[in-house]
Order: C-alpha cells, then sequence, then structure tokens
C-alpha cells in the first residue's frame, strides 16, 4: 500500500509538471498570436511588446524572434532586426526565409555585396525563389540602377505572371520615374488578380492619392476597409483622403474609431488634430497635437503643426507659445555647449518667432553673435531688449562698451546705420506639388513647404513672396511665379518613412522656366526634418550669387552694403555695374552683364559686419559711378546637378519594403 502511493505521488509530480510546461507553451503560444495579430494590423509597438513577452515564458520561442526581427526591419531598427535574426537562423540555420529577411536589412544597412550574397545563396538552392529575385532588384534600385530593378521584376512575372509584388513594385517603380501610364497598368493588372486582396487595393488607394486622383483612391480605400476592417492603415489613409477633401468630420469619425482601438497612435492623434484645426477647433487641435507628441516626442510635424497654430492662431504672451517657445529655447543651449552654433542660432530663432519678448531667447541669440565676433550685431539684439524695457544694468552696460568701440569703423565714418541698410534681394516663389509627397503625416506638404519658408527669412537677401504653396502641376507653378515677377521659384518635394526623410528641391528661373539645379537631402535620427532644412537652406543660399549695391562715394572712396557677414574680405574685387543692368543667366544661377554697362572695380580695404570702404576704379575716361550701381563678385557658379547616390532612392526603397509579405 505504501508503495502504491509511493508511485502514485510520483506520477502526480510528474503530471502536474507536463501540465505547468504545457501551460507555459500554450500562454506563450497566445501571447505570441497577440503580437502577430498587431502586426498584421501594422501596431508594431503593441507586436514587440508581445513577442517579448512570449520569449519571456519560452526564450527559444522561434515565431516570436522571428517577429521581433520583421518589426524592428518595418520600424527601420535594422541593427535590432540584426540581433533577432541571428539569433533566429541559430534555431534554424536553413531557413530560406531568414536568408530573404537578412538579405533586405543588408540593404537597408548599405551592405549591398553582402545582401547580394545572402540572396544568391537562396536562388543556389531554390533559383526560382521570388522573393531573393525581389531582393537583387532592391540592391538595383538602392545602387541607383532602376532600369536593371525593372527587368528583374518583368523577369519574375514570367516564372509568376500574377505575382502581386512583382506587380506594384513595377507600379511603384515607374511612379517613382514619373511613369505615370506604366505605373498605372501594372497597378490595374495588380488589382484584376487580386481584387479580393485588401493590401493590393490598400496600395492602389496610396498610388491614386500620390498621383492626385483624390476620388478614385477613396473608391479603393473603401474596398479595402470593407474586405478587412481590422486594416488599420486602410483607414489611416482614409481619413487623410477626407482631409484633402476638406470633410474634417469624415476624419475625425474614422479616426476615433482608430483611438478606440488603441489610444497611443501617435499618428491618429496628429491626424484627428488637423482636421479639429480645419474645422477651427484650436483647443481641440492643440489637445490632439499635444497627444501625439506626448506619445512620441522625437516627431517634429506635429511640433511645427502646433507652432504653426500658435503663431496663426494665438495672442503673443498665450502659455503655450511660451511652452513651444522654452522648448526650443532649451534645445539651443544644448546645442551651444557643444558648439553647434548653427543649429543653436536656428533654435533661438524659432524660440524668438514663437516669443518675441523672450529675454532669455533674444539673450541666447545675441549671444552667438558675440561668440562669432559680430559685437555690433550683438549690441543691435541687446537694443530691441532694451526697446521692450529690459533696460537692466547688464544690457545697458555691454551696449555702452560696444558703442565707445564703433568710433573707427566704417558705418561710424560714413554715419551709416550698416544693420538699417536695405539689401539687394532675390525674390523666390516656394511651392510644393501637392500629388508629389510621400509620407506618413497627412497634408505634411503644406506643413513643411511653409516651415522651410519660416527658415529662409534667415538671410536678408532673400524676399519669399507670398503664394499659394500647394501647386497642382510644374505648369501652375511656373504661371503663378511669372505673374509674381520672382527671379527664381522652387519646387520642394518631400518623401518620409518612419525613421527616415528625404528632400529634394528643384531651382527653376522664373523668366522661362528652366531648370538650374537640384537639391537632395536624406536623413535618418532624430531632428531629421529641421537638420535635412538647415542644409538645404544654406546650400541653396551659397548657390546664389553675391550681390550688392555702391551706398555712397567720396572721389574714389566709396561704401557698400556687403560685409563680414557676406563672406567677403580684404582685397576682395567686386565689379561695378550701372543700375539696374545686372541680369539673371538663362541657363546657370549666376549674373549676365553687357561689357557696356560694366563701370569699373570696388576693392575692399576696409571691412565692417554689414558693410564695406573700399577703392572705385573706374573703367573709362568719363566717371559714370554713382550710388545705387550693383556691385557683383566676378566669379562663376559651377551648377551643381541632383546627387544619383544610393541615398537617392532610399524613399522608394522603404516603400518598396512595406511590400514584404503581399
Amino acid at each position: 500500500m505504501v508503495k502504491t502511493s509511493r508511485f502514485l505521488l510520483i506520477f502526480l509530480f510528474l503530471l502536474q509538471g507536463l501540465y505547468a510546461q504545457n501551460s507555459d507553451i500554450l500562454n506563450a503560444r497566445y501571447i505570441y498570436e497577440q503580437g502577430r495579430q498587431a502586426q498584421l494590423q501594422d501596431n508594431i509597438p503593441l507586436a514587440v511588446e508581445q513577442y517579448r513577452a512570449a520569449l519571456n515564458v519560452n526564450p527559444n520561442y522561434f515565431e516570436p524572434i522571428v517577429g521581433l526581427a520583421e518589426s524592428f526591419f518595418s520600424l527601420e531598427e535594422y541593427e535590432e532586426a540584426l540581433v533577432y535574426l541571428h539569433r533566429a537562423r541559430k534555431l534554424d540555420q536553413y531557413n530560406l526565409d531568414l536568408l530573404n529577411l537578412e538579405g533586405r536589412i543588408q540593404i537597408a544597412m548599405h551592405n549591398p555585396a553582402l545582401a547580394k550574397e545572402l540572396f544568391r545563396q537562396v536562388l543556389a538552392i531554390e533559383p526560382n525563389n521570388l522573393e531573393a529575385r525581389f531582393g537583387l532588384a532592391e540592391i538595383d534600385i538602392a545602387l541607383g540602377r532602376e532600369g536593371n530593378a525593372a527587368q528583374r521584376y518583368i523577369d519574375s512575372l514570367k516564372i509568376a505572371p500574377d505575382n502581386s509584388k512583382a506587380l506594384l513594385s513595377l507600379a511603384l517603380l515607374h511612379e517613382s520615374n514619373g511613369e505615370s501610364e506604366a505605373a498605372g497598368r501594372y497597378m490595374e493588372l495588380a488589382l484584376k488578380y487580386h481584387s479580393n486582396d485588401p493590401r493590393v487595393h490598400y496600395t492602389a488607394g496610396r498610388f491614386y492619392m500620390n498621383t492626385g486622383r483624390i476620388n478614385r483612391a477613396e473608391k479603393y480605400l473603401l474596398t479595402a476597409n470593407a474586405l478587412d476592417e481590422k486594416n488599420t492603415e486602410a483607414k489611416r489613409l482614409l481619413a487623410q483622403i477626407y482631409l484633402f477633401l476638406e470633410r474634417p468630420d469624415m476624419t475625425i469619425k474614422i479616426i476615433k474609431e482608430l483611438l478606440s482601438l488603441n489610444r497611443d497612435d501617435s499618428l491618429a492623434w496628429y491626424t484627428i488634430g488637423l482636421a479639429y484645426n480645419q474645422k477651427k477647433d484650436t483647443a481641440g487641435a492643440i489637445h490632439s497635437l499635444a497627444q501625439a507628441l506626448r506619445l512620441k516626442p522625437d516627431d517634429e510635424i506635429p511640433r511645427i503643426v502646433l507652432e504653426n497654430i500658435a503663431l496663426n492662431e494665438l495672442p503673443i504672451n498665450d502659455t503655450n507659445r511660451n511652452k513651444y517657445a522654452e522648448y526650443h529655447l532649451e534645445k539651443g543651449k544644448l546645442f551651444e555647449d557643444r558648439n553647434f552654433l548653427e543649429k543653436a542660432s536656428f533654435e533661438y530663432r524659432r524660440c524668438l518667432r514663437l516669443a518675441p519678448e523672450s529675454k532669455n531667447g533674444r539673450l541666447s541669440y545675441a549671444g552667438i553673435f558675440k561668440t562669432l565676433g559680430y559685437h555690433e550685431k550683438f549690441m543691435k539684439e541687446l537694443e530691441v531688449l532694451k526697446g521692450l524695457g529690459y533696460a537692466d544694468a547688464l544690457i545697458m552696460d555691454d551696449i555702452e562698451i560696444i558703442q565707445s568701440g564703433l568710433y573707427d569703423t566704417v558705418s561710424a565714418r560714413w554715419g551709416v546705420d550698416q544693420y538699417s541698410l536695405e539689401k539687394s534681394k532675390f525674390s523666390i516663389s516656394v511651392y510644393h506639388l501637392e500629388s508629389d509627397n510621400r509620407g506618413i503625416h497627412a497634408l505634411a506638404g503644406d506643413l513643411l513647404t511653409d516651415y522651410f519658408r519660416d527658415l529662409l527669412h534667415r538671410y536678408e537677401n532673400l524676399l519669399l513672396l507670398p503664394v499659394d504653396i500647394a501647386v497642382g502641376s510644374y505648369d501652375a507653378a511656373f504661371r503663378q511665379a511669372r505673374e509674381n515677377n520672382s527671379d527664381f521659384f522652387l519646387i520642394m518635394h518631400f518623401e518620409e518613412s518612419e525613421r527616415s526623410f528625404t528632400v529634394t528641391l528643384d531651382q527653376y528661373l522664373s523668366r522661362t522656366g528652366a531648370k538650374l539645379c537640384s537639391f537632395r537631402i536624406f536623413r535618418t535620427g532624430n531632428d531629421r526634418i529641421r537638420d535635412s532644412f538647415i542644409s538645404l537652406a544654406s546650400r541653396l543660399h551659397e548657390k546664389l550669387p553675391l550681390w550688392g549695391r555702391l551706398i555712397a562715394r567720396e572721389f574714389d572712396q566709396g561704401i557698400i552694403d556687403l560685409g563680414e557677414l557676406d563672406g567677403i574680405e580684404i582685397d576682395d574685387q567686386l565689379t561695378i555695374v550701372k543700375k539696374g543692368r545686372v541680369a539673371l543667366k538663362n541657363d546657370e544661377i549666376g549674373f549676365t552683364v553687357n561689357d557696356e554697362d560694366i563701370l569699373g572695380d570696388f576693392i575692399i580695404t576696409k571691412l565692417d559686419e554689414n558693410m564695406a570702404e573700399g577703392s572705385i576704379l573706374k573703367h573709362n575716361f568719363f566717371d559714370l559711378i554713382n550710388p545705387g550701381d550693383d556691385v557683383i563678385l566676378p566669379i562663376a557658379v559651377e551648377q551643381v546637378n541632383s546627387d544619383q547616390s544610393a541615398e537617392s532612392n532610399q524613399g522608394l526603397l522603404r516603400r518598396l519594403f512595406r511590400l514584404i509579405g503581399l
């Protein structure tokens, strides 16, 4: 009897252990399924959380390890994706899907040679493996060989004529190259062969939205939503469509559905914020956008929208304006501490745009000029503070000290306030094409173009003309620019993903519509929009030729409205041209003048910050040189063409990556 009881206890113990083990397996499986569902609904943060929870129960559970690799790939956290990919391969080293995923990660990490080797390993085992073939096409795109990529997709269709990913990839590739007719043919084939696939209808909706066919986009997104009511991306894009159509109530209805499923969806809060703003509900807009920013503090676009609302709708001393200004003041101090003075200056200027009467903001902004050695500009900013009533001893002492040292400056000797001079300006119209921006934030084209225009105001030689920044075509931009009599017009293009941002700027001559040059900038990481725009504005400004005026003269001496801040130096020689006879070149950025309009030379002998003194050398027997004549630097500027490096294709590459799994 004792022996029987002992066996019974052992049996019960083993049964309890087996039950606990099975319970853990079932629990891990349930958590994994929750993560998988979240991943399919594009709620990647929740998917990551669930997959990690499943691994806490079973550290060697293969599926959630793969799920984490895929999820971090979607988030563009490629190094983290690679960690889990390698962990999964240890459990299944012959899995071809893992080799293909690693190949894509290596493409994203700019290792095309290693990616190619991985795809070739797959094709050596399985010659018709379509994912490996697509991977090789993506390498071609990363290297700028889009023709080769198109051929690879076409060859894949010979193996699987109705393959949705090949068809959609060809559509996106042709769309990216401006070949809308060819793109449309492939898109229609994808819809024909996969009429019941919600992801294909979703991709078609995005395609037609990007090409400006909003009503058609709405149709396909409604179909995608009907086929899969859990497809949050289709709902999100449909909400954007209704913003374009200025139907904010429909946007609010859809976004509230999304928020009922996930209150932590920052993009949903952003979109509903735009809808409230469209309804002129400022309080609702600020609340929603603040929620978006709270959930994702590194997302620059909700902050830009909040600040624009503050600038346009709120009084100067509103607490929200001061709060947003304080953010930029603190960022500026961090940059200044690290000697990143250009970024610090940008942050301080943004602070002052929001809170013009901020004493700390003005002092910090002024301090940048003091650090750079521009003491009179520093004094001018202090005088602004004095005018605002901040006449404390420190400010007044600094003003007095600087004033006492100005007796020998050019401006003092000639009796001219160098910071009240009206500079010669290039007039510029800035636009973006409504249908030519690719992003995850609704209406980002308008917001970003306006933000860039605001940044250009820092340059005294630029005159930003008031225009309707959203245009439907190049022709519309050209026509408006000519009507506005601008010198140049700019067309901006944006492409953003979760972790990257690309901006392209095309510069045209308004008189003829000729394209003069292009700039393309790609950035990843935090502050990518700000950093892209600072770099873009600087490059645009540097391309413009130096242009000033002769302000006054006495015999063979004179002064011009160009100085150290304009980059000129002692002994520089400028050309004096008859007033109004300087013309812009037709085929590049620069000036052209007729020989008979060249009156003489101006040799710099003494510099101030914003003006210079020099010797006047006339070219003719008769002295025809007068105040008001133009001065230019006789240096030809080489034309800069678009950068065709690998990074120029990153936006297209990331859109193709989103098709994985179709």
